[in-house]
C-alpha cells in the first residue's frame, strides 16, 4: 500500500490545552484492586467495572455517573471482558488459555440462562440489522475449522451460525473457486480473503491475485478487487490478522520515525502536534470512534532526548488525540496527567474513562477516572 503524507490540520495547538478535573473517580477501595475488565456505556453517562482480589473473590460494579454505584457479588475472578448489553444489563466475558464463556448481569445478579460458550474469541456487531454478539472459535480436530455464531444481544439466543473449513491447502470453498482466509472484519460477520488471479488467455498471462471480502453468515461475496501492490498489501494482511474485527489500526513505522493509522486496507502517515520522539512508542493505544472518526493516545517519556538534554525530567502527560478518517486531520481532545502509572481508556458519549494501572503489577488498576472530553477540547485556544 502507498502510504500518503497528509499535512494534519490541527485544529488546537498541544499547549493549549488546559489540565481537566475528573468528572467521577471510582476507587478499588478494600477490593484489592479494579480489574482490566471495564466498560463506559455507549451514553457516557454509567460505568461497569469489576473489583477482585485477583484469586477468590471478585465484585461487579454498575456505577451511574454522580448517582448510585450498586454492587453485585459472585463476579468471576477471571474475567476478561465487560459489555454493556442495554442501560441495565451488561455481559461479562471470562476465560483462561483461549477458552471463554460469557454471562449476563444485572442488579440483581446474573442471569438465570445458561452461559454462552465456550468459544475462543468475541466480539460486537451487526446482524440482520440488529445488534449482535459474535463468538468465534477455531478448531484443528479435523483440519481446520471457524465457527462463527451470532447471539441477539437482547436475549443471548442464535440469531445464525455458520462453520467454514479448510481444505488441504488452507482455502475455502466460495462458489466456484476457492480463496484464502487472511482476516476477520467488522465483527467476525465478515472473512477478507485472497483468491488467485485467473489466466487470461488474450494475454497470455495470469492475472493478479485478488481481495475478495465475504459475508460470512449468506456466503455471498461482497466486493472483490486486483491486489496491485503486493509487498504493501501482505504487509497489510499480516497486521491485521493479528488485530483481527478493528477498523482502525495504528501504529509505529519500522524505524519508529512516523506514526501510521491503517484503514481498509490503505496506509497513511499522521502528523501530531508535538514531535513523536517525545512520546514513548510502548504506551500507543487507539480506538475506533465510528466511521468519520479515530482517537489515540501516546504518553510523554519522562526522559525523552530533549528532557535529557536539559537534564530535567518532562511531566508524563497522557495525550489523547481525534484523527479523521477522512482527511487524517489530527485534532488534541485531553492531556491527563500519567501520575508515574500505565494508563488503558475508553472513549463513549464525549467522555474517556482511564483506568490507572497499579505500580509494579501488570493486571488491574487503583482507580477509574471519567473525563469530559467536550469541555475539555473546547477549552483548547485556536
Amino acid at each position: 500500500m502507498r502510504i500518503s503524507l497528509v499535512t494534519a490540520i490541527v485544529l488546537a495547538t498541544s499547549s493549549a490545552l488546559a489540565a481537566p478535573t475528573a468528572l467521577q473517580r471510582l476507587d478499588a477501595g478494600s477490593d484489592g484492586f479494579i480489574d482490566d475488565a471495564y466498560s463506559l456505556r455507549d451514553d457516557g453517562k454509567a460505568v461497569a467495572y469489576i473489583t477482585t482480589d485477583g484469586a477468590t473473590a471478585a465484585t461487579l460494579h454498575l456505577a451511574d455517573v454522580g448517582g448510585n454505584n450498586v454492587n453485585i457479588a459472585g463476579a468471576p475472578t477471571d474475567a476478561i471482558a465487560v459489555a454493556w448489553l442495554s442501560p441495565t444489563r451488561v455481559l461479562v466475558v471470562r476465560g483462561s488459555d483461549g477458552t471463554s464463556t460469557a454471562q449476563a448481569f444485572t442488579a440483581a445478579g446474573p442471569d438465570k440462562a445458561k452461559p454462552i460458550g465456550p468459544f475462543g474469541r468475541f466480539a460486537f456487531a451487526t446482524v440482520n440489522g440488529k445488534r449482535a454478539f459474535v463468538t468465534y472459535t477455531r478448531t484443528e480436530k479435523r483440519g481446520v475449522e471457524h465457527a462463527i455464531v451470532a447471539y441477539a444481544v437482547d436475549t443471548l439466543k442464535p440469531l445464525k451460525k455458520r462453520t467454514w473449513r479448510e481444505d488441504s491447502e488452507g482455502q475455502i470453498k466460495q462458489g466456484p473457486s476457492s480463496l484464502k482466509p487472511l482476516w476477520w472484519a467488522d465483527g467476525f460477520t465478515v472473512l477478507a480473503g485472497l483468491r488467485a488471479g485467473e489466466f487470461d488467455k488474450a494475454r497470455d498471462m495470469r492475472r493478479p491475485d485478488r481481495y475478495a471480502r465475504l459475508d460470512v453468515f449468506s456466503g455471498k461475496l461482497l466486493s472483490e478487487t486486483e491486489v496491485q501492490d503486493v509487498l504493501g498489501f501482505t504487509q497489510v494482511s499480516l497486521i491485521r490478522r493479528d488485530a483481527p474485527n478493528q477498523p482502525v489500526i495504528v501504529r509505529y513505522s519500522d524505524d519508529h520515525k512516523k506514526l501510521l493509522m491503517i484503514d481498509g486496507i490503505s496506509e497513511h502517515e499522521i502528523v501530531l502536534p508535538r514531535q513523536l520522539w517525545k512520546y514513548d512508542p510502548a504506551t500507543l493505544a487507539w480506538q475506533t470512534v465510528d466511521d468519520k472518526r479515530a482517537a489515540a493516545s501516546l504518553t510523554i517519556d519522562p526522559v525523552n532526548p530533549d528532557a535529557v538534554s536539559r537534564k530535567k525530567a518532562d511531566l508524563d502527560d497522557i495525550d489523547l488525540y481525534e484523527i479523521d478518517r477522512q482527511t487524517y486531520a489530527v485534532r488534541p481532545l485531553l492531556r491527563i496527567s500519567g501520575e508515574g502509572r500505565r494508563s488503558s481508556w475508553q472513549l463513549a458519549g464525549n467522555r474517556v474513562l482511564l483506568l490507572r494501572k497499579g505500580k509494579g503489577f501488570d493486571r488491574g488498576g487503583v482507580a477509574l477516572e471519567l473525563f469530559d472530553v467536550t469541555d475539555a477540547s473546547r477549552a483548547a485556544k485556536p
